[in-house]
């Protein structure tokens, strides 16, 4: 069809020598196969089987046909013109795809389970160069694919992989000109589970204007209009069907869920489990959901449920309403009642445990129930639990218009619950008093939780846990009281239960969020940017906007942090978008990051109108006050106008004073201190209770750069020398032993690079000029001598003809050239040592490429993330005319192919020849005669299952040994022999 998107992630399953696919019909497993193997070298022999094909002599003349056209293909056909058996024709026919290496699709392969014509494909399985592939609508057992999936030479895929990802689904609408929105993207793959077929029609379909995919929203409620799709499951599934066995699946298509004792009650049906169990395995859509229970496509089931009549799908519901009633299944009763027109008895039932279905996460389940009952049916109560359905989904402004239908102390909570969802403090306190005056003594507990919370959301930390003392264990308090160590562990906590399973949204309080802003405070970025992402995708799974636009934020901040500041922009523009129709308060982080993002650049007019933009939308809450001019300020701090930022830090500390954040207060402190603002004592302090501040590159620090926070705890260690010690765990994550010298910190780090060319580049990017083309060359030596050298020796090196003082003239200006490109801006000997000695200074402002290559390449094999480094190394030194780095370059060279096959060893012996594979195939590719990792990658190969590629492998290494007049070692033509021996 037009617009058709291809699936690369299915085409690793070739990978596989015998791959077998089972899937219902409309699975796609003809055209997923077709396009794999046409994106596969090798030819391709294609046959649909059959019923007949269960003879094993027609089968045999069957796949004789099959590769008539392949190289050698006439052989099998011509033993079978002679009288050869089937089995004879079938190891002929295994011959041929081994030969040219081709891949043999037997479509339609359940027609051959339980026949005789099965026992041939034991010859068409047997070891080889050849490949099968096996499509089945119904599981096939055959004892030999089990062995080989035991030894890895077969691979299954079923429905679940070839089954439409919510990401394809919106590749597939796009490809027919829509743009889906991620809600209408799982509506699409909640109503088709990614049956292919089915998102297929529904495309078309929707491309046509035949249907929107709100009608797909609720099948429950009725049928979808996709009429052709429903035709297609009236031919492909139900016609074949037995007429007890299509009976059975139409009267039970009221329940989402079937178990046998439902049916045997409410459909008089005694042989339901046996009729079950029969359908389950028959390739139709019915799927075991547990124990005794199964259930039907939701498209299949609407499809059915649609050809019931009426009056008899009303009865069956009714009768299901009560046998679910009876069995304490009262969710599906309530869907049953609903179905059956019991409006009364349902709107009971909802009115009783909708709260604390609401409290499971159940909140579709509720709001959909609320749906289709009349609103002239709704009590006040249903009023108010429609509000905290809509207050769950972030839909503000509706569920406020329901809790005002509902009683007026319902009213005045759910309005409380409003402010304290969106953290809007000043609106709380109003329907706060309403409710006191109306809660009887059986709620007092959870009025006091209620206002304990707005105390908290409104920075008064100390009110907050008087009134309620267990506020004290939560995140949000550790948080807010600057004890960022337990509130990430807290949250980090709170997140390993929230990801999956149903619930409803928490909102500001998602763990995940919460422990994104405390990694992005702490200068955590990766952390930070992850559980942003994480949480994201799990507000796209809530379908929750508020969720997902505090994710923007946060992760916002994460790239803000780790200095991606376009990234930042974006992700903050995005979480304004999402925020915009949700509620004004969600719009506080994204435009406080935007403001820092507009001092950092120096438009301090922008920052300043974000800034008060931003905290018109606090709501009362001094904390996020206290927040949002802290970072704003401290964008200004880092940018051209910097001095502008000292008004700001010095209301912020105010703040954070008021409400008892230390953390908030230190990050002030040192801010000022860094600005000539504020006194080194409380700098100190700041910088020893919380060492990420300069250590790391925290969201919060006052300089973003790594050396230039080093610059500046060298010169807070100055200002405050009684303080050194306390500093060291900042030095530390700076990558010093102690607290440095101002002479020391340049304020920015240089790299040094002689492994494929000689250069050096600054902290910005920029790669540094020669001032003369012998400084490049004296660099190099200096590299290749770590630990230095006599000034006469490299002198001698570099100009060994000169007369002495014409060398001497020489190598001084060059010794000052090379002092400017590394140092300029910096301390004279900061980097390059000078004097009789010459040697560079690596450390934690410059960086040597050569040292980090050996230093890796001097550890064990099997170093955890070794072997991705020695990947990355480039293959040589550069090309410098002098013998010591030549000498080096040789020992560089040897040494690398040298390690990658330890590294290719290593990963054998742990099972993991796709490792191997890439270690020792890098190794040739530097030296093509290095047999050990010939021998690796022979043997990596042929745990593939790539004998071919294996033997290759070997004629490869004979002839780069035979170029240099050498053979193999014995021990590798012995490995050669039992490798190709096991293959023939």
């Amino acid at each position: 069809m037009r617009g058709a998107v291809a699936r690369p992630r299915l085409l690793s399953a070739l990978d596989a020598r015998v791959l077998l696919v089972t899937a219902p019909a409309g699975y796609g497993k003809t055209t997923a196969l077709a396009e794999a193997a046409a994106a596969r070298p090798g030819p391709v022999a294609w046959l649909t089987l059959d019923s007949d094909d269960a003879d094993p002599l027609v089968l045999a003349a069957s796949l004789s046909l099959a590769v008539q056209a392949l190289p050698g293909g006439a052989r099998p056909g011509d033993a079978l013109g002679t009288g050869a058996s089937p089995r004879r024709v079938a190891g002929l026919v295994a011959d041929v795809l081994d030969d040219c290496g081709a891949l043999l699709v037997l479509d339609e392969a359940q027609s051959l389970s339980g026949t005789p014509g099965a026992d041939l494909l034991a010859e068409l399985l047997a070891p080889g160069e050849g490949r099968v592939a096996l499509l089945s609508r119904t599981a096939l057992d055959l004892p030999d694919l089990t062995r080989l999936e035991v030894s890895g030479d077969a691979a299954r895929l079923s429905a679940a992989e070839l089954a439409f990802t919510p990401a394809e689904i919106a590749a597939l609408f796009a490809a027919q000109g829509l743009t889906l929105s991620g809600a209408e993207i799982r509506a699409a793959h909640a109503a088709t589970e990614g049956w292919p077929i089915a998102v297929r029609f529904l495309t078309q379909a929707a491309a046509q204007g035949r249907v929107t995919l709100a009608d797909l929203a609720d099948l429950e409620g009725g049928d979808a209009p996709l009429g052709t799709l429903f035709t297609y499951l009236a031919q492909e599934v139900l016609g074949p069907l037995d007429p007890a066995l299509r009976g059975l699946l139409t009267r039970s298509s009221v329940f989402e869920e079937l178990i046998p004792a439902l049916l045997e009650d409410a459909l008089n049906e005694p042989r339901s489990r046996t009729l079950l169990e029969t359908l389950a395995g028959s390739g139709t859509f019915l799927t075991r959901a547990g124990e005794d229970t199964y259930r039907a496509h939701p498209l299949l089931r609407a499809h059915l449920r649609g050809l019931l009549p009426p009056a008899e799908a009303r009865e069956i519901a009714g009768r299901g309403a009560a046998f679910f009633e009876r069995t304490g299944r009262l969710r599906r009763a309530l869907a049953a009642h609903l179905l059956a027109g019991n409006v009364a008895r349902a709107a009971t039932l909802l009115a009783g445990r909708g709260g604390a279905w609401l409290a499971q996460g159940r909140v579709t389940l509720v709001d959909r129930s609320l749906a289709r009952l009349p609103r002239s049916d709704w009590m006040p109560t249903l009023h108010a639990l429609a509000g905290d359905a809509l207050r769950l989904a972030s839909r503000y402004d509706e569920a406020r218009a329901e809790y005002a239908l509902a009683e007026p102390l319902e009213r005045a909570l759910g309005e409380v619950r409003l402010a304290l969802d969106t953290v809007q403090p000043e609106q709380a306190w109003s329907p706060l008093d309403a409710a006191a005056a109306l809660i009887g003594e059986d709620r007092q507990a959870e009025l006091r939780r209620l206002r304990a919370e707005n105390l908290l959301n409104a920075g008064q930390l100390a009110e907050a846990v008087a009134l309620e003392p267990e506020l004290r264990g939560g995140a949000r308090y550790a948080l807010r009281s600057g004890d960022l160590d337990a509130a990430l562990a807290r949250a980090l906590a709170l997140a390993d239960g929230e990801t999956g399973g149903a619930r409803a949204a928490q909102n500001h309080r998602e763990g995940l969020l919460l422990a994104s802003f405390l990694h992005a405070a702490r200068g955590e970025v990766q952390d930070a940017g992850a559980c942003a992402r994480r949480g994201l995708s799990e507000g796209e799974r809530l379908e929750s906007p508020f969720v997902q636009s505090l994710a923007l934020a946060r992760l916002g901040h994460a790239q803000q942090a780790a200095g991606d500041f376009a990234a930042a922009r974006e992700s903050y523009d995005a979480a304004l978008r999402q925020a915009q129709p949700v509620t004004g308060r969600l719009r506080v982080e994204p435009l406080m990051g935007l403001a820092a993002l507009a001092g950092r650049a120096g438009d301090v007019d922008r920052a300043q109108a974000l800034t008060a933009e931003a905290r018109g939308q606090t709501g009362g809450d001094s904390y996020m006050a206290g927040l949002l001019i802290l970072t704003s300020a401290l964008g200004l701090a880092q940018g051209p106008q910097a001095a502008q930022a000292v008004p700001g830090l010095q209301e912020a500390a105010a703040l954070f004073q008021a409400c008892g954040d230390a953390f908030g207060q230190a990050a002030a402190a040192l801010a000022l201190f860094a600005l000539d603002a504020g006194p080194a004592d409380q700098a100190a302090g700041a910088v020893a209770a919380y060492p990420f501040l300069l250590g790391l590159p925290s969201l919060l620090a006052p300089v973003a750069t790594r050396a230039g926070r080093a610059a500046l705890l060298a010169r807070l260690g100055e200002a405050h020398p009684g303080a050194r010690p306390a500093l060291t765990g900042a030095a530390r994550l700076l990558g010093y032993a102690v607290v440095p010298d101002p002479a020391d910190t340049p304020g920015f780090e240089v790299r040094v690079q002689v492994l494929g060319r000689v250069a050096v580049t600054r902290e910005d990017g920029r790669v540094r000029e020669w001032g003369r083309a012998k400084a490049r060359d004296l660099l190099a030596l200096l590299a290749v001598h770590p630990a230095g050298l006599p000034r006469e020796a490299a002198q001698e090196a570099l100009f060994p003809d000169a007369d002495p003082g014409v060398g001497e003239r020489n190598f001084r200006v060059t010794l000052h050239a090379l002092g400017q490109v590394l140092e300029e801006g910096a301390r004279s000997g900061v980097f390059l040592e000078r004097g009789d000695w010459l040697r560079l200074r690596p450390g934690a402002d410059l960086h040597v490429d050569l040292a980090a290559a050996w230093a890796r390449l001097e550890q064990a094999a099997g170093t955890p993330g070794r072997l991705d480094a020695l990947l990355g190394l480039p293959p040589a030194l550069a090309d410098v005319d002098l013998e010591d780095v030549a000498r080096e370059a040789e020992r560089y060279a040897a040494a690398l192919p040298e390690a990658l096959a330890a590294e290719a060893d290593v990963a054998l012996a742990l099972a993991r020849p796709d490792r191997a594979a890439l270690a020792a195939g890098r190794a040739l590719s530097l030296d093509p005669a290095h047999e050990p990792a010939a021998r690796a990658l022979m043997r990596a190969q042929h745990a593939l299952g790539r004998g071919a590629a294996a033997g290759r492998v070997y004629v490869a290494l004979t002839a780069a040994l035979a170029d240099l007049g050498l053979k193999p070692l014995p021990e590798t033509q012995v490995l050669w022999q039992a490798l190709s021996g096991a293959r023939s």
